[in-house]
């Protein structure tokens, strides 16, 4: 939403209210729908003729973001290591298969995003945050080369503490179809997007790419706005991570520990997963929004946002 979000993203918050066809005539809409003074949406002004109403064109939102998310190790693991106490025999540099690494982590963002409706159905924007995360490492030591022929039976835990600032873009597709004959119509919203984040605790970068897919309804509530939508987000999370750790604490119950220098290339190992959320508009033209969504099925993510337009 991670930052990774992040990320995530990311999403189509502000796309709902997208060409929602209003019942009222050309006349009524123009009235309550003066030409912005951003002079967007580009034929906002024919799509207002047509009788649809058309969401404000700029926006600013803040997004917190959780999410739990496995990792691969895309190429083989490489540690130095440096052992004291009763590992003061080792000093090599270790090779550690991939399939013998298991990762997990967990991310906390923060993210400020500004968007613009340049067309009635296509928004872009762009965003900037901070990230708080770890990721937990369990490197099997027992198939590793450079520990002899042997290795060493044993499973070595390693912890990463991190925090990261990114930027990212993203554009979202939006636009409403009656699906089924005489029922309410339907909306849809399609985002794709990038971040780059650069770590500060460790010799690292991140780069998330992320698609989805939303479909729901959206209903009156008094002059408000409320829609609920079943998604389906793409996520692939590419990380390179280095750096050093002192693991100066006992093992086995015998004193000692290993000073590790670590290099490894991971990825997200789930790149699907499904998602429900809501959206509320309100205010007398609508423009705060409040958005909330839980992701599920191969990660679990949550993503809170607050948002107005001008």
């Amino acid at each position: 939403m991670n930052k990774h979000l992040v990320i995530v993203m990311l999403l189509a918050t502000f796309g709902l209210n997208a060409w929602a066809d209003d019942s009222s005539d050309t006349t009524d809409i123009e009235r309550q729908q003066p030409a912005h003074w951003s002079h967007l949406p580009i034929w906002g002004d024919k799509a207002r003729e047509l009788g649809y109403e058309l969401p404000i064109p700029v926006g600013f939102n803040i997004y917190y973001n959780k999410q739990s998310v496995a990792y691969d190790a895309k190429d083989n693991f490489n540690l130095g290591l440096t052992g004291s106490g009763w590992l003061h025999n080792i000093n090599a540099n270790v090779v550690i298969p991939a399939d013998d690494v298991i990762i997990t982590g967990e991310d906390e963002s923060i993210q400020l995003r500004a968007d613009a409706w340049v067309l009635p159905f296509l928004n872009i924007y762009g965003l900037a945050g901070y990230t708080k995360g770890h990721k937990d490492i369990l490197a099997d030591l027992s198939n590793a080369e450079g520990l002899g022929p042997n290795g060493i039976n044993m499973v070595l835990p390693i912890p990463i503490e991190y925090t990261a600032y990114n930027l990212g873009v993203g554009a979202v597709l939006a636009g409403q179809a009656e699906v089924i004959p005489g029922m309410h119509p339907f909306i849809f919203t399609g985002v794709a997007a990038f971040t780059n984040s650069w770590t500060t605790t460790t010799d690292s970068t991140i780069q998330t790419y992320i698609g989805s897919i939303r479909m729901g309804q959206r209903y009156d509530v008094g002059g408000d706005k409320l829609a609920f939508l079943l998604g389906y987000n793409y996520q692939m999370i590419n990380q390179k991570i280095g750096g050093s750790y002192d693991f100066n604490v006992p093992l086995f119950n015998k004193p000692g520990g290993l000073a590790i220098d670590y290099d490894v290339h991971l990825v997200s190992s789930e790149s699907h997963n499904m998602s429900v959320s809501m959206v509320y508009d309100f205010g007398p033209k609508n423009e705060w929004n409040i958005f909330v969504e839980y992701g599920f099925l191969n990660w679990d993510q949550v993503l809170l946002s607050v948002g107005r337009r001008f």
